[in-house]
C-alpha cells in the first residue's frame, strides 16, 4: 500500500517528538557525576534517532533533546552548545549513512565514530568557550585549552558508552524507517 506524502509527513513528525522524548529521557534519568558536570547515555539516542529519522529531522530531535537535558539539568548556559554540538552529530551521522547502500554493523560504528569526532571537537569548542570566556575558569588561550583538556576523558566516555548502546539499536532503527518512514 502506497502511502500519501501526508501520511508520511504526520508520521515523521510523531516520530521526531518520540525521539526528541526518547533522547530527553536517556539523557536525564541516568547521570553519572563527574567532577566537572555528568556522564549520561543520551547519544545513544542520538545516534539511533540519526539512523532512524535521517539528516533534518535527527538533527532536529538530537539538537532539542539534548538541549533540554542540560535545561532540565540546571546547564542553561550550555544549552546552545548543546543543541549545535548534538544537532551536528546526528546530522554527520545520518549524512554518512545515506551515502551507504547496504547497511551492516561496521558501516554503523564507522559513522557513529565519525559522528563522535565530531561531538568531541565540538565541546572541547565549548569547553574552551566557557572556561575561558564565559565562566572565568581560566585565563587567556592557553588556559582555555588546557580546561577543554579537561572535560575530554568525561566527553569520550560519553559517546563511547553511546556508540555501545547504539550499535544494536541501529539495524532496529533501520528496520522501523524503512517500515514506517519510507
Amino acid at each position: 500500500m502506497e502511502r500519501s506524502s501526508e501520511h508520511k509527513k504526520i508520521v515523521g513528525l510523531i516520530f521526531t517528538a518520540l525521539m526528541i522524548a526518547l533522547i530527553f529521557i536517556a539523557g536525564s534519568i541516568v547521570k553519572i557525576p563527574t567532577l566537572n558536570g555528568f556522564i549520561q547515555p543520551g547519544d545513544c539516542m542520538v545516534l539511533a534517532g540519526a539512523v532512524l529519522l535521517g539528516k533534518k529531522k535527527g538533527f532536529i530531535a538530537a539538537a532539542i533533546g539534548m538541549a533540554l537535558v542540560d535545561v532540565a539539568a540546571g546547564y542553561v548556559i550550555w544549552a546552545p552548545f548543546t543543541f549545535i554540538i548534538k544537532g551536528l552529530m546526528a546530522l554527520t551521522v545520518a549524512s554518512i549513512l545515506e551515502k551507504v547502500e547496504k547497511k551492516s554493523i561496521k558501516k554503523y560504528i564507522g559513522a557513529f565514530i565519525v559522528g563522535a569526532i565530531v561531538n568531541l571537537i565540538g565541546y572541547f569548542i565549548g569547553n574552551a568557550i566557557m572556561g575561558g570566556i564565559i565562566t572565568g575558569a581560566s585565563v587567556g588561550f592557553v588556559g582555555s585549552i588546557l580546561y577543554a583538556a579537561s572535560h575530554f576523558v568525561g566527553d569520550l566516555s560519553e559517546v563511547v558508552v553511546g556508540i555501545i548502546i547504539a550499535i544494536p539499536l541501529a539495524p532496529i532503527a533501520q528496520k522501523a524507517r524503512i517500515k514506517f518512514l519510507s
